[in-house]
Parts: C-alpha cells; sequence; structure tokens
C-alpha cells in the first residue's frame, strides 16, 4: 500500500511538472508585451495606458526577457470602472492543433486582482507590478535551466 502511495505522488508531481512546463516553458526565449486599451475616465485618476506599459516591460527589462518582436507574449489588461479596476495578466503561447493545421493563441498561464483605487493610479500600478513579479517568478523556475546557459 506504500508503495502504491509513493508511486501515485511521483506521478503527480511529473504531471504538475509537465503543467508548469505546458504553461510557461519557452526554453527561455524573450517574449514581446501587449496591454489592452483603458477606459477614458481612468485620466481622472492619471492612469494611462503608457504607464502600464512602462510598469510591466520594466520588469520584463531587467529580466531580459522582452522582444517587442517575438509572437509569444505577456498580456496586461487593466478594466478601470469609476471607483473599481480589474487586472489580468495572461502568458499567450501559440499553439499547433494537430488536427485541423491551424495555429492560434492560447492563454497557457494568467493571474489577475480586483479592487478599489480610492482616486490613486499608483494603487493599480503597485498589483501590475506585482502580478507580472509573480509571473516571472513562476516562468523563471519553469525555465531555469535554459535560463541559465543564455
Amino acid at each position: 500500500a506504500v508503495s502504491l502511495l509513493l508511486a501515485g505522488t511521483v506521478r503527480a508531481e511529473e504531471t504538475d511538472e509537465r503543467l508548469a512546463a505546458f504553461k510557461l516553458s519557452t526554453n527561455c526565449e524573450p517574449f514581446s508585451l501587449r496591454v489592452g486599451g483603458l477606459h477614458p475616465e481612468a485620466e481622472a485618476i492619471n492612469l494611462s495606458r503608457d504607464s502600464i506599459v512602462a510598469a510591466a516591460e520594466s520588469r520584463l527589462r531587467a529580466a531580459s526577457l522582452h522582444d517587442p518582436e517575438a509572437h509569444t507574449y505577456l498580456f496586461v489588461n487593466v478594466n478601470f470602472m469609476s471607483e473599481a479596476f480589474d487586472i489580468i495578466v495572461a502568458f499567450k503561447k501559440r499553439l499547433h492543433d494537430e488536427y485541423s493545421g491551424e495555429h492560434g493563441f492560447a492563454t497557457t498561464w494568467a493571474t489577475g486582482a480586483t479592487g478599489t483605487h480610492g482616486g490613486n493610479s499608483d494603487t493599480i500600478l503597485a498589483l501590475v507590478d506585482k502580478s507580472v513579479d509573480k509571473f516571472l517568478g513562476e516562468y523563471q523556475v519553469v525555465n531555469e535551466q535554459a535560463c541559465s546557459s543564455r
């Protein structure tokens, strides 16, 4: 019974590692950044698309993972509603459908945050930073070996 439990644990760990690799592995190839549009009301709290791009892009550049020409990309979107916001950070990889032969992009990893901003864009930008940092932390674990040989 103990050997069956251990075998099940090993298989679960292998499955978790393979799933993480599918979600995030790129052999440490840099990726591009795409940022969604922003509701015009965001200007009232001095939040701009440019400030979101700057916050996210600085993190990617610091990790040497930004390539504006790459197909694979990190998508950052901030939905802004009067007093509230919703942030989505999603990693999009180009995938191949073996049955149709078609290629397309799919979200393989995502995180986000929701809250109220109290009239301050710093709250939103700090959560964009935190969400991108969460992504980079998980990305670097999965791609550690490839990134160390770059």
